[in-house]
């Protein structure tokens, strides 16, 4: 089961998964290993689907630099999804069908992982979802998860606002098209209730929207302690100067999905949000896949580019265990996974492929504050 965080001096977090893919016909095919990757490398999320790219071609460059697998060279596709699901199931389906990978790693946000895990599981393919919505994996036995899920990661943020922050009134507003979002939102009010606090208000918006006055005029009215809004990055940011704009002097609080080097730290400064990790946890595994992320990439990673990169390694070592590209193979040796010493934390999956032992982090601005062991 998962650890619930505490205050302590040095953060950490949490994350894991990954998925392989295959290639087989003759010639310089034959001496390759395919996986496929769908994430957003386009679009309103797009640095996500960046980050994400980014780690798999990493964890995919190191085992290549240690002589592949198998004998042979792990070639990587990348497929963009624009965050759309439509969009991702079809990249899965092109990755199966035409470039015959053998696993898949991704895809990111929640929405697409709910549209592409059927297609995976239809054709027996591994795939290894980065998203934390928790109705992905369950009935499914070719679909894993790098992550915790949104249950858990409501309930972190619930005991941290009543527990740590002292309070005791808390207002939500969240996307009301937005499974991941709703998720979060509605296990956060329930833990935060069990706790004792009261929830003055819960506003919801439509998919796309760019004004949220008259929502955040509501929860202004109602003077909760905490704020609660766990949108995407890009949405965080128009509700937070919004909120502002109106006076709301709330706590302001996210989720997972406000890790982006996009968020506006000005207008969110002293907000809270959960993380999967801690670019400052000084567990060996995390230190060098941050040291090797920054060295090649410039920039610190984030929690995708952890996320993706953990999906990355479970889905090869899956196949080097598995000594195949056979999907069943794969499976098998992906599900037995036991304590993989991942970038996030050690990875060994439950009976719905999702990780069983990851801590959670909350930031502020950037600064991890809680921490698990």
């Amino acid at each position: 089961m998962h650890r619930i965080p505490r205050v302590v001096s040095i953060p950490v977090l949490i994350a894991f998964l990954a998925s392989a893919f295959f290639t087989s016909c003759g010639g310089q095919e034959a001496q390759e290993i395919k996986i496929g990757s769908v994430a957003p490398l386009t679009g309103p999320i797009s640095t996500y689907g960046q980050s994400h790219k980014n780690a798999v071609d990493l964890a995919v460059e190191q085992v290549n630099e240690q002589g592949g697998l198998l004998g042979r060279t792990v070639v990587v596709i990348h497929e963009d999804s624009q965050g759309d699901p439509l969009i991702g199931a079809n990249a899965t389906q092109k990755l199966i069908e035409q470039d015959h990978v053998v696993a898949i790693v991704g895809p990111i946000p929640s929405k697409v992982g709910m549209a592409a895990a059927p297609i995976a599981e239809e054709a027996e393919i591994p795939i290894v979802v980065t998203g934390t919505n928790p109705d992905i994996t369950p009935g499914k036995d070719f679909v894993f998860r790098s992550c915790w899920t949104d249950d858990f990661q409501g309930l972190v943020m619930a005991k941290f606002a009543y527990e740590e922050l002292g309070a005791t009134s808390a207002a939500i507003l969240y996307d009301l098209g937005n499974d991941y979002a709703k998720s979060v939102s509605e296990i956060f009010a329930e833990t935060f209730e069990e706790l004792g606090g009261m929830i003055t208000t819960i506003e919801t918006h439509p998919t796309d929207a760019i004004d949220f006055r008259a929502q955040l005029t509501n929860i202004k009215a109602t003077s909760p302690d905490v704020f609660f809004f766990p949108d995407f990055y890009n949405d965080a940011n128009l509700i937070g100067r919004q909120a502002r704009e109106v006076g709301l002097e709330a706590q302001f609080l996210g989720a997972d999905g406000w890790d982006s080097p996009d968020l506006d730290l000005a207008t969110l400064d002293g907000a809270y949000y959960t993380s999967h990790f801690s670019k400052e946890d000084p567990r060996a595994e995390t230190r060098a896949f941050v040291e090797a992320y920054t060295e090649k990439y410039g920039a610190e990673p984030d929690l995708l580019a952890i996320m993706g990169y953990d999906a990355a390694l479970t889905a090869l070592d899956a196949i080097r265990r598995a000594e195949s590209t056979d999907g069943e193979a794969i499976r098998a040796a992906m599900a037995a996974t036991s304590n993989l010493a991942a970038a996030q934390g050690d990875i060994s999956f439950n009976e719905n492929g999702d990780p069983t032992t990851l801590p959670a982090a909350i930031c502020r601005s950037r600064m991890a504050l809680l921490s698990t062991s």
